[in-house]
């Protein structure tokens, strides 16, 4: 297997039931779809039938990473861990910073399969060509943070470590993988490396990583430094001294990653979602601003626990508790200390070793609703969306985002941010909170730029939302592919530019320099598409067939919008640019299934049932997918 510019030429198999190592060339699946996302959804849809079920031993869990992964300046080092997910028995991902996806390409891999289940716990060691499956039973219930760093203290610093906690191992349903810097993955993936009885992957590499035009790399370094914009560290009310920034492998910088110093000395990450979502109920019990939150992000980290399904499982036990419900004798809970460090302790403990009501909660909110009746599945409503996940960047603020929703196993993140991201910073800027160049001109200039039309900024009608989701599906994907970091790319926006519009052919020329590929804009955004049909095959395989299913849930269509994060007033362009409310606005249901027409037709697919046609598959160079998933009866 040769090795060519941008890739090692080699994806490494583990199978745990046999104990067998081997690799794999990369190359039949980079052709098409470069690394990342489409590399995994090509392996899944090859390796994974329907019938297997996310904790089957045969469902394979899949680490990739990118053409750009290794390389520094680029912001391109992320890794994808993909799999069907127990949180819909349906194929999911989540997306990984840190070190390990570049430790992984310098020890000579572009990726990782491992399928089967080990007889006892284990770990896999990587170390260059030294491959070796290791006995685990000392790590057996051990948190994520505490595996990693026993590994770590064992092997050697230059070693990466992702891990489960005791969560992972009991097969918690909203479980995750943990890494180095805390970089956590998500939606249940951490419990399918559990069902493995896999602990832990310990990866360290001394080569490098090719390019196919030094010169160009190195000029558009220069010209990526330009687009940097400095952020401080993730706002909170902590004390600042404590918190200093971070970066994963090849950052190009400007990212509000950052870490906290704990009064006894406990460092952890402390940013976003996982940052703020216990520091409003703790200042509320305690009355004053504690480390209380900090405690409970870095004790859902080591037990392996998804902070976006932890606190709207928190919501809804707040409610039963409220409404009688649930009491604190029948769930063992202290639901009266709700925001206090004991309440979270408990509830972790409970759900992450499946101690009585924990066993319920174990199997997500949505289950345990169910499990639990009277009346409380009422109780979940326009703060959580199907995969257990909080509702961020909602369709009825920003109605582009409904579809994004509709077409994912899980939240989005990505496609999510290109819109919100944008609209955001204009909003700091009309209310008068950041004075910044973000005006409507500048933003409908990005929009006729990036999204094809400036009415994709245009948030008081649902005309052109289905061409502005297409397009941002299509480079959002690519990116996937490639991989780079949803906080770096796209460069939607310059500082230093006359008209501060950025430049959407960066993603391709970056691509075109790594690899020596003849690539440009729109034939990157083509593999997107690629993959994202691939994508849409393997998700009505397993059950997500069409029109029907390309659903929201039903508070979108008949809760008013109260308010959201960073925006209460619910502010975003209007007509011209002008400043329009969304507040108390629904998702207007005829306005959506236009939507979806519009969108069906943009993308070649039948329009009366959503299904994929085999004429477009073939188009996009799927002919072989085209031919299966017809036999399979998943086209139109």
């Amino acid at each position: 297997m040769s090795q060519t510019a941008g890739y090692t030429g080699k994806i490494l198999r583990v199978n745990l039931s046999s104990g067998e190592i081997s690799t794999t060339s990369s190359e039949v699946y980079t052709d098409r779809f470069l690394g990342g996302r489409g590399v995994a959804l090509k392996i899944h849809w090859d390796e994974v039938p329907e019938h297997v079920s996310a904790f089957d031993p045969e469902n394979r869990l899949v680490i990739t990473t990118g053409p750009v992964c290794g390389l520094p300046g680029l912001s391109g080092s992320r890794w994808q861990v993909t799999g069907k997910s127990p949180v819909h028995n349906q194929f999911s991902y989540c997306n990984l910073g840190g070190h390990l996806g570049a430790r992984l390409k310098f020890a000579g891999y572009d990726g990782l399969i491992i399928h089967g289940k080990a007889d006892q716990l284990c770990y896999l060691l990587i170390d260059d060509d030294k491959l070796e499956l290791k006995e685990a039973s000392q790590l057996m219930g051990k948190g994520a943070i505490t595996t990693r760093e026993e590994l770590k203290n064992d092997l050697g610093s230059g070693f990466s470590v992702a891990a489960v906690g005791a969560a992972g191992e009991n097969k918690v349903v909203f479980s995750t993988l943990l890494s180095d810097l805390d970089s956590s993955g998500s939606n249940g993936l951490g419990s399918v490396m559990g069902s493995k009885n896999l602990k832990a992957i310990a990866v360290r590499g001394t080569g490098g990583v090719t390019v196919a035009d030094k010169d160009k790399i190195h000029s558009l370094r220069s010209r990526l430094r330009e687009f940097r914009v400095e952020r401080s560290t993730w706002p909170t009310f902590l004390p600042d001294e404590r918190m200093k920034k971070e970066a994963c492998f090849g950052c190009i910088g400007g990212c509000s990653r950052a870490a906290y110093q704990a009064a006894d000395g406990q460092t952890g990450k402390y940013v976003c979602q996982s940052a703020y979502w216990y520091e409003i109920r703790a200042q509320r019990y305690y009355g004053e601003v504690n480390e209380v939150p900090f405690k409970a992000n870095k004790l859902c980290d080591d037990y392996g626990l998804d902070t976006r399904c932890v606190e709207t499982m928190i919501m809804w036990l707040s409610r039963c508790h409220k409404t009688g419900i649930l009491t604190e004798e029948a769930t063992g809970l202290p639901l009266s200390r709700l925001g206090s460090i004991e309440f979270v302790e408990t509830l972790l403990r409970k759900i992450s070793l499946r101690e009585g009501f924990g066993d319920i909660l174990a199997e997500g909110t949505l289950k345990a609703a169910e499990s639990v009746g009277r009346g409380s599945e009422k109780l979940i409503t326009d703060y959580m969306v199907s995969s257990g996940e909080n509702n961020v960047y909602e369709p009825r603020l920003y109605i582009t985002t409904g579809i994004f929703y509709a077409m994912e196993p899980r939240m989005p993140i990505h496609q999510l941010h290109e819109v919100s991201r944008l609209v955001l910073q204009w909003t700091a800027q009309a209310r008068g909170i950041r004075d910044t160049y973000m005006t409507s001109d500048v933003v409908r200039a990005i929009a006729r730029k990036f999204f094809g039309d400036e009415i994709a900024v245009d948030f008081s009608t649902y005309d052109g939302k289905a061409k502005t989701a297409a397009r941002i599906q299509d480079r959002e994907y690519a990116e996937e592919c490639l991989i780079l970091c949803d906080f770096s790319w796209p460069m939607l926006h310059s500082p230093v530019s006359e008209d501060h519009v950025g430049d959407p052919a960066l993603d391709s020329q970056v691509c075109a320099a790594v690899t020596g590929m003849d690539i440009d804009e729109k034939e990157l955004y083509r593999i997107g598409e690629r993959a994202f049909n691939l994508q849409r095959v393997i998700l009505a395989r397993e059950g997500k067939k069409g029109r029907e299913n390309d659903s929201l849930g039903e508070f979108n269509f008949t809760v008013p919008l109260r308010g959201d994060y960073g925006n209460p007033e619910c502010l975003v362009p209007g007509k011209d640019g002008e400043i329009f409310s969304r507040k108390g606005m629904v998702l207007k249901r005829d306005g959506f299934e236009r939507m979806k027409d519009e969108f069906y037709e943009i993308r070649g697919w039948d329009p009366a049932t959503g299904l994929q046609t085999r004429a477009k598959l073939e188009d996009l160079d799927l002919m072989d997918i085209a031919e299966k998933a017809e036999a399979e009866g998943l086209l139109a």
